[in-house]
């Protein structure tokens, strides 16, 4: 995982841990008590994160992310947390694409500002498709039996999520040259989550 380990310093993922754990999901927010299983899929996702990234994510991080929704608590696997994620992260990409569509209503047509802005929103949507195939490739990943023919490969599940990569950074590119504070923070934090998301997924 390559683009996010470029943009994101050790600072950051600090600062992002404060700001995700104030956001809210539509699947059902709340601050759940952190199960040893989910410390574990946190503990082994980040230990993979150090392998493969300069600015890897922590273990703090993961849980602090997962408690966003009460489901997590409830996760008795791997795929049942990667679901909970994923919708963690559809969360996210959606209060970013709300706020990027309200300034919207502000800006100028015909604009750079507006150009921006409208390819974020396609960038959003483009996300939440991508997410809601790597959804339904996880559903119907049940392991390796050892014929080339059986299905999913383990692998291409992280692979799915990384494709999340190019319209993310796309978006985080038109938004750079603006002064807008909070639509590049919530672009990055998205950024975290699709970096979250790739380790949870590369441990199933």
């Amino acid at each position: 995982m390559s683009v996010t380990s470029i943009l994101f310093s050790a600072i950051t993922i600090m600062l992002l841990s404060t700001t995700i754990a104030t956001e809210s999901t539509a699947s059902g927010g709340g601050n759940p008590k952190a199960t040893n299983f989910m410390v574990e899929a946190c503990k082994n996702a980040s230990t993979k994160s150090q392998i493969y990234d300069p600015n890897p994510i922590t273990q703090e991080f993961c849980v602090l992310s997962l408690k966003l929704d009460n489901r997590s608590a409830e996760a008795k696997d791997v795929h049942s947390l990667v679901h909970v994620a994923i919708d963690i992260l559809k969360g996210q990409v959606a209060t970013a694409n709300d706020n990027v569509k309200q300034m919207m209503h502000d800006t100028k047509n015909g604009t750079s500002t507006m150009r921006s802005l409208s390819f974020c929103v396609v960038d959003y949507n483009r996300m939440v498709s991508i997410l809601s195939i790597c959804d339904t490739m996880i559903n119907e990943y049940h392991g390796r039996t050892g014929r080339a023919d059986d299905g999913l490969l383990s692998s291409e599940l992280p692979a799915c999520v990384e494709k999340v990569d190019k319209p993310f950074i796309d978006c985080w590119l038109g938004l750079l040259g603006m002064e807008v504070k909070k639509l590049l923070d919530e672009n990055i934090a998205v950024g975290m989550l699709v970096k979250l998301n790739f380790y949870l997924a590369s441990i199933i």
